[in-house]
């Protein structure tokens, strides 16, 4: 009789566990040790993770064959990090998936599952309900054949509409190259911080090949700029962001000002200048911009178009 499990999993940078491209999962040591002695095929590991503010199910696994490292890395074929870890467990290609749509992690779904979590503390307010399903579910927890019923139905409900592969691109949608990813309803309560941070994980997300040279530099009056980009061709970029509807109208002197102390510190350097916003840009400030050189890139969502068959 197969075993199933609900699996905490974070991305980190360099180092994709689980692999939806691939449809695998390693894990090593004591734990990983435990998954290789309860796990047979047909199992279902079912993988969540905290996305923005609230906790998710993103993806699961049902495993068609368990690969010791030395096995798997001798398989040509399989090309993931999971593989250098002690125990790989490779999922059936066509019934594992990556969700299009994570569903919440929540307490109306895990009051439906025998996870048996105690949600006095939230509903006291002692906790939130984050807190506590944090750490009801940070060790693997055990799953009835019930519980995969059920939360296969609950994707089901949330995918109807839609068919959705298992693309070449879908980890760096997944966790933006090792950051969290963030779900539609999530975006907006993004601070600039938060957004910084995002595209010091993955510049290239501004323009292709650059690089951060430095962030948060800290210039001659005492300003910081937020973010000292290379691009490709050795020019330097002076990138300053603004939050959601954070932009004002006299925000080039600024980034004038920023890029004459960039270039009197590399003066042999080309310099561009370049403001990162939500888009939300008066016709004021788009003529000063034009005027002035100065870049601007947005950031905000990719629409997803996808035919049903």
């Amino acid at each position: 009789m197969s075993r199933h499990y609900l699996i905490a999993c974070r991305p980190l940078k360099g180092h994709i566990d689980p692999d939806f491209k691939e449809l695998a999962y390693g894990h090593s040591g004591r734990r990983g040790k435990a998954l290789k002695n309860n796990l047979s095929k047909g199992s279902y590991l079912f993988f969540h993770t905290r996305l923005g503010s609230e906790k998710y199910i993103i993806g699961y696994v049902v495993v068609d064959k368990i690969l010791s490292k030395k096995e798997a890395q001798k398989d040509l074929s399989i090309e993931c990090d999971g593989k250098d870890d002690d125990w790989l467990f490779v999922g059936d290609k066509k019934d594992s998936k990556r969700l299009r749509k994570p569903i919440p992690l929540n307490k109306q779904l895990a009051e439906k599952l025998s996870l048996n979590i105690d949600f006095s503390l939230s509903d006291s307010e002692e906790k939130t309900e984050l807190s506590v399903v944090n750490s009801a579910t940070r060790a693997h927890r055990l799953l009835t054949g019930n519980d995969v019923s059920i939360l296969l139905k609950e994707i089901e409900k949330y995918e109807e509409n839609a068919k959705f592969e298992n693309p070449e691109d879908v980890q760096r949608y997944l966790i933006f190259e090792g950051g969290d990813a963030i779900p539609f309803d999530e975006v907006h309560k993004l601070k600039e911080p938060q957004i910084q941070q995002l595209l010091r994980e993955s510049p290239f997300v501004i323009e292709k090949g650059v690089i951060v040279k430095d962030y948060e530099k800290i210039l001659p009056d005492g300003d910081r700029l937020d973010l000292l980009l290379e691009a490709t061709d050795g020019s330097l970029i002076v990138a300053e962001l603004k939050g959601p509807n954070k932009l004002p109208d006299d925000i080039t002197t600024q980034v004038a000002s920023y890029a004459r102390d960039i270039e009197k510190e590399f003066p042999k350097r080309k310099i561009r200048k370049m403001i990162i916003c939500d888009g939300k840009v008066s016709p004021k400030l788009k003529k000063a911009c034009v005027s002035l050189g100065i870049e601007i890139v947005v950031y905000g969502l990719k629409l997803d178009c996808f035919k049903l068959e």
